[in-house]
């Protein structure tokens, strides 16, 4: 599960990749960058 590291938000997806990486978009707070927090999702949750 990717969070976003400016606002926590969820809603960050890949907008480009490839050999060096990839780039982040967050639809909630429009940070875009390849930094971002990985987790675990919380007990009963199931994963994406």
């Amino acid at each position: 599960m990717f969070r976003c590291p400016s606002c926590g938000s969820r809603d960050i997806y890949p907008v480009a990749g490839g050999y060096l990486g990839s780039i982040y978009l967050c639809h909630a707070c429009g940070y875009r960058g390849s930094l971002v927090i990985e987790d675990d999702p919380p007990d009963g949750e199931e994963r994406d």
